[in-house]
């Protein structure tokens, strides 16, 4: 699900060793976020709880990121790729997504998403496949 939010093109930087941590149920409701996730996505607590993760999503994503990213959870592995996020406001952010099942007597009952700072280079790569496979 795509949300109808603002986009900038402007780029918000956030600290080097900030890391972003966010845990959702099996539908992908935020049920956690912690500081640093908070201050970077500019919403506040209480707007991400209950929300899809995707309210971070930004459109420039392409869609096969995310189905290789449901593809992979589903068999019970973790999946790290670098995405490129929205902000409240609108602006753009890149983290090195890590995220994996949450699992408890064998029952799948969530995500957690670990996302730290990327580098210049590996946003590069990473910006240049992702426009590649939107003009597919």
């Amino acid at each position: 699900m795509r949300n109808n939010q603002p986009v900038t093109n402007n780029e918000f930087f956030f600290d080097d060793d900030a890391t972003l941590v966010s845990t959702t149920d099996q539908e992908s409701l935020i049920t956690y976020a912690n500081d640093a996730f908070i201050h970077v996505s500019g919403f506040s607590e209480s707007e991400l709880h209950n929300q899809p993760h995707n309210i971070v999503r930004h459109p420039d994503m392409p869609k096969a990121a995310f189905a290789d990213m449901w593809a992979t959870l589903q068999q019970g592995k973790p999946w790290s790729a670098l995405v490129k996020n929205r902000r409240k406001n609108g602006d753009f952010y890149w983290v090195r997504s890590n995220v994996t099942p949450v699992v408890r007597d064998g029952i799948t009952r969530g995500y957690m998403s670990v996302r730290t700072k990327p580098s210049t280079g590996e946003i590069n790569y990473a910006n240049n496949l992702y426009n590649k496979l939107l003009s597919d």
